[in-house]
């Protein structure tokens, strides 16, 4: 199963609202949420936002990955789940691989959305993930980590760090340099910039979905191009590994990404 890793080294940065709305971006790109679900949504933060991205309530409390299917959370198409003890859990990978989300060659899509204080977790995932994708706002504080981010992905492989820029507020010079500078510098590797957008903390206060709450919405549409650049790169990963099937039949497969590093 291809592997979506949401993390910023930098919090308030927009990582629960990108990854819900990759999440549900990819949903729409294999045919909505009328299909079969065949993308779920991890959240390891122990503070957990989720679930007010899909329109329910605070209240709403999402089940970890071993729960039974009476328990199981579906909203928009997507599985949602939830591992606040991940980070202290020697298991959790190998229970990531008895759950079927480390193999090879499966359709089905995990978006983990990792909090920026589980950064050595992060790590531990990079390996087996397809993509990272990296949100960060036009601020000179984010500015000032690309540096190491970008020193980071000598041992991640640059090809499977993507970056999408967050709150990006037009109106501001500062914001407009920063995002033109990030751009020359991380090159395709900026799949998107996500415009600040009121409509998006309304559709949260409504306990609506923005696309319901918004469809014009700025942020919206800026979102559903960053889960196009991802949808784009988990069918280039695919494809890679059946390619490699075909060539090496019985032989073993290396992890979706592998191929991507440098």
């Amino acid at each position: 199963m291809p592997l979506v890793l949401c993390h910023s080294p930098k919090g308030g940065v927009g990582t629960t609202f990108l990854s819900a709305h990759l999440a549900m971006g990819l949903v729409e790109m294999d045919g909505g949420d009328d299909a079969s679900h065949n993308v779920d949504l991890l959240t390891l933060s122990p503070r957990d936002l989720t679930p007010l991205h899909f329109g329910l309530g605070p209240a709403q409390r999402l089940p970890p990955l071993a729960a039974s299917a009476d328990a199981a959370v579906v909203a928009s198409g997507i599985g949602l789940f939830c591992e606040p003890e991940a980070t202290r859990d020697s298991d959790f990978l190998p229970r990531l691989d008895d759950a079927g989300y480390l193999a090879v060659g499966s359709d089905r899509t995990l978006v983990i959305d990792v909090p920026s204080g589980h950064h050595m977790l992060a790590r531990k995932l990079m390996p087996h993930v397809a993509v990272h994708v990296c949100p960060l706002t036009p601020l000179p504080d984010c500015l000032a980590l690309l540096p190491q981010l970008l020193a980071e992905e000598g041992d991640w492989g640059p090809h499977r760090t993507a970056y999408v820029f967050g709150k990006l507020d037009e109106t501001r010079r500062l914001a407009r340099h920063v995002t033109a500078f990030a751009r020359e510098v991380l090159g395709e590797r900026l799949i998107a910039r996500i415009r600040n957008d009121q409509a998006v903390p309304e559709a949260l206060a409504m306990l609506q979905l923005l696309s319901r709450y918004a469809p014009a919405s700025a942020a919206l549409a800026d979102a559903r191009v960053a889960a196009q650049a991802v949808g784009a790169i988990l069918a280039e990963e695919r494809a890679k590994i059946t390619a490699t099937i075909g060539e090496q039949p019985g032989a073993p497969i290396a992890q979706p990404g592998a191929s991507r590093a440098a």
